[in-house]
């Protein structure tokens, strides 16, 4: 493989090392995952010249501090979906897989496609995503011990009922945790206060648009909708017509924005109009339902662009 168009650079991170392969070296290098080591990668980055692009895989977590590192240093760099990659693989005819061949096919991605350099979110935002996280899977334990106390003998019942309250006291203890920090800081704060006026948009919801979609507002109404997964897809060949479905994109958000749509189209005015123009159309129900979702979000990427609460914003 040679690499083309563009320097890149492709890391394949793991718990214990770092191989990286450098395309305008053409130099397979392997590290120890550790601040030593990344010290060390930095600095053979920046000796070996110009870098259009360095690109790594979302690893779990392990990427985060080759990422933040090397953003620090002003070096470009992208995190992708490593889906992206193995596919991107495939079309070349690699099956095989190994981090150093994977580290190759990074660095040669980054070279053939249009990729973008990105930043780490700050800190601040990570660390709201995980207690939103951690609240998720809170709610999902108290749903599973509900569940299972329903074929539970009357004894065990009662473990079960003290369990699910003590559950229940930690979610109530995130959601006052997440609300101070959101008053803490001024300009999250200023942002969703112009969601006042619209019904159905939470606090949890509100949380997940500032911790996980901090671009809301710099988009356009296609592009969010795509980064959300709201982006009807085609599935269409010869005279073959399949239904359009969402698909990918960021789930968290997808699900806190479902959860919102439900009850905005029954309490908020234009939501509720909009959704039962569709269903007497003849539009099923969930089509409908996720037609007001991508509504309730282009909704909310056109007040925070505008900066005007959604009281006085008229929606495109």
């Amino acid at each position: 493989m040679s690499l083309k168009d563009r320097i890149a650079v492709g890391i394949d991170v793991s718990k214990a090392k770092l191989d990286v392969f450098h395309g305008g070296v053409q130099q397979h290098k392997e590290l120890e995952h550790s601040p030593a080591g990344i010290t060390e990668l930095i600095a053979w980055l920046l000796e070996s010249g110009p870098i259009d692009l360095v690109v790594l895989e979302a690893s779990g977590g392990y990427e985060m501090d080759v990422w933040r590192a090397l953003c620090d240093a002003k070096i470009p760099t992208a995190r992708i979906n490593p889906k992206r990659a193995r596919d991107f693989a495939r079309a070349l005819g690699l099956l095989a897989k190994t981090d150093k061949i994977d580290a190759r096919v990074l660095a040669l991605f980054g070279a053939t496609l249009s990729i973008e350099p990105d930043r780490p979110k700050e800190k601040a935002l990570q660390e709201v995503e995980a207690w939103l996280t951690r609240r998720q899977q809170l709610i999902e334990m108290r749903v599973a011990e509900q569940n299972r106390k329903r074929l539970a003998p009357k004894a065990v019942q009662k473990r079960i009922d003290m369990h699910v309250r003590q559950l229940q006291r930690e979610i109530d203890r995130i959601d006052d945790y997440l609300a101070e920090q959101i008053q803490q800081h001024p300009a999250w704060n200023e942002k969703l206060a112009l969601l006042d006026n619209l019904k159905g948009v939470g606090a949890n919801t509100r949380a997940w648009l500032i911790a996980a979609l901090p671009e809301l507002g710099q988009l356009n109404r296609r592009q969010i909708a795509a980064l959300v997964g709201l982006a009807p897809m085609a599935h269409e060949s010869g005279t073959y017509k399949g239904r359009r479905r969402i698909y990918g994109g960021r789930s968290a958000v997808r699900t806190a924005l479902f959860l919102a749509t439900l009850s905005a189209v029954r309490h908020d005015p234009r939501m509720k109009d909009f959704y039962q123009r569709l269903v007497q159309a003849g539009k099923p129900k969930k089509v409908a339902l996720v037609a007001a979702m991508r509504k309730l979000l282009t909704i909310i990427n056109a007040v925070f662009r505008s900066g005007e609460p959604y009281r006085v914003l008229q929606a495109d």
